[in-house]
């Protein structure tokens, strides 16, 4: 019976169908409303970090670090996502409080931050903004832990306990392909960081996207700020002949580049960057990022509309810290805090680590109250986001302009 009455309450609110989540819960343990909205649960240990009053979560994100640059406002928007729940009561009444560690974007500190958290700090699931989520992924996965974060490592389709909102891993597709194409791109000269393990996957697929739609791929260099000479860099550019510059670097390190070729003599036609939306940036760097393009995921700030308004109105007034709240990192991580919010919801009163997992396989049609297209999560973990809106910084270097929308591509099989 109580099992039935959480699952109807759940159908109220998140319109999860009774009977799917009756059978569930059963076997999560019994609970009892409390008269401030907790639950006290019965049937079992209490879940690791859930109390009748809290439930605490790990954050792993590189605070230091080469991929420290990149990720800026990070836990700004995880602050700001989990106010909004604790000021509206939390999740069935419990606070939602959090523990973090550093990763420095390194998997061997990844899979240390992830053991401190889980038997020091007891949390019981984890939002991650990293591209060293490899490094704690198997420890993880072998205890059934929740992780929702940044997918850009291929470990995140190998395990059942990793949700991701935006996914740019699994097969590859043609956007990215397309976008260079539709500009005018035929040639491209692969600019990626050394740095970061994750990212020789990635480059891949983006090799890959560009093949499909004709893009010849003459060349891939890897750059490093302060050890590479920009110089040299921007010579091996020019000498490929390449009319295109796909950059998986920090977008400060990829302004000094493009400011070395341009010194040159030479301006690339095209541009694609896959960060750098930033306005901070564009006040330090703009010039010499004029025209570069930048895919996303997610609604561009200049779209504007309900979903933004109510973004920067909690980066406001819960992350006063960070001047400028239009950041990429700081949007992504609030989305991705926001998926877990969703998860510890549809977990029930009385939530375990094993009704989270299975409370995520419902969530069918999540758009982040408007701020991605509605996806599958489950889906989502196998396959990688088609559909982006691009941004383009403008002649001047002084603003984002929105180029297109919404460009949607398609999965390329494996033998494309």
């Amino acid at each position: 019976m109580v099992n039935r009455l959480a699952a109807q309450r759940l159908t109220t609110t998140v319109g999860i169908p009774a009977a799917a989540l009756s059978v569930a819960l059963v076997g999560f343990g019994a609970c009892s409303a409390t008269a401030g909205g907790a639950s006290s649960c019965t049937g079992g240990d209490t879940a690791p970090g859930v109390s009748g009053k809290e439930i605490r979560l790990g954050v792993l994100y590189p605070d230091s670090g080469p991929a420290g640059e990149a990720f800026p406002a990070a836990r700004a928007g995880i602050d700001a996502r989990i106010a909004i729940a604790n000021a509206a009561g939390g999740i069935y009444g419990r606070k939602i409080v959090y523990s973090w560690r550093d990763d420095e974007g390194i998997p061997a500190r990844n899979l240390t931050g992830s053991r401190e958290l889980v038997e020091e700090d007891n949390v019981f699931g984890f939002v991650e903004f990293t591209v060293a989520a490899a490094g704690g992924a198997e420890y993880l996965a072998d205890r059934g832990i929740p992780v929702v974060g940044l997918a850009d490592e291929s470990v995140w389709t190998r395990y059942s306990n990793m949700f991701t909102p935006a996914s740019s891993i699994g097969a590859p597709v043609d956007t990215y392909g397309s976008i260079v194409r539709r500009h005018g791109g035929t040639t491209a000269f692969l600019l990626r960081t050394g740095l970061l393990t994750g990212i020789s996957e990635a480059i891949y697929r983006v090799g890959q996207s560009l093949q499909a739609a004709d893009v010849a791929v003459v060349a891939s260099q890897t750059y490093t700020e302060g050890a590479d000479d920009p110089g040299t860099i921007a010579r091996q550019i020019i000498d490929s002949g390449a009319d295109t510059v796909v950059a998986m670097i920090a977008p400060s390190s990829l302004a000094t580049v493009l400011h070395a070729v341009r010194a040159a003599g030479v301006n690339p036609p095209v541009v694609l960057s896959f960060s750098g939306y930033d306005r901070d940036l564009l006040r330090s760097a703009g010039p010499d990022l004029a025209g570069v393009l930048l895919p996303v995921g997610y609604r561009p700030f200049e779209a504007g509309g309900g979903p933004i308004a109510t973004y920067f109105d909690a980066m406001r007034r819960h992350s006063p810290q960070v001047n400028n709240p239009a950041q990429e990192s700081g949007i992504m991580s609030y989305i991705d805090t926001d998926l877990f919010l969703r998860g510890l919801k549809a977990a029930g009163p009385c939530p375990t680590r094993a009704s989270f997992l299975a409370g995520m396989r419902t969530l069918t049609h999540y758009d982040a109250d408007g701020l991605i297209p509605p996806m599958n999560v489950v889906t989502a973990q196998r396959h990688p986001t088609s559909c982006l809106a691009v941004l383009r910084v403008n002649p001047a270097g002084t603003a984002f302009e929105v180029d297109q929308n919404n460009v949607c591509g398609h999965e390329l099989g494996p033998d494309t």
